[in-house]
């Protein structure tokens, strides 16, 4: 069974229960893990960020965040005061993946950026590709709905 097929409807706000950094191969596993909680606690003045890069040259790096159950979302919405940055929605059933692409790519341009959704699952990834000029990015809230 698909985790289409499993997700249930939207029923409003998505409840976030759980975050993770994700820095697969060729990154060392570790993006601030001490941080990741902030990024779901619904204060905006905290965050999760990535390390400091002098350069970036790798497929990516990203935030897990992980529902009490699979959902399907319509829209995952991130805040942030490094705008500038390239990111795709990505989802599994793992926080640690695999995960499948649910949204186009884009260029965050304002400290608001909202992603349209094309499929569910329990974990969604926030993947970064492409800093957009920044040595590191702050996300300080992830919301869905």
């Amino acid at each position: 069974m698909t985790t289409e097929a499993r997700a249930a409807p939207p029923s409003g706000p998505v409840r976030f229960v759980n975050a993770a950094a994700f820095d697969p191969p060729p990154g060392d596993g570790h993006e601030h893990d001490e941080a990741v909680a902030n990024a779901i606690d619904g204060n905006p003045a905290t965050a999760w960020m990535t390390e400091h890069y002098r350069s970036f040259d790798k497929p990516g790096v990203g935030l897990v965040v992980e529902a009490a159950r699979s959902v399907r979302p319509k829209t995952l919405t991130i805040a942030t005061d490094t705008p500038g940055f390239t990111a795709q929605i990505k989802a599994g059933d793992s926080l640690t993946g695999p995960f499948h692409a649910v949204s186009a790519s884009k260029t965050v341009t304002g400290t608001t950026a909202g992603f349209t959704l094309k499929g569910g699952g329990r974990d969604f990834l926030v993947w970064i590709t492409d800093l957009g000029g920044h040595d590191q990015i702050r996300i300080q809230t992830v919301r869905a709905r």
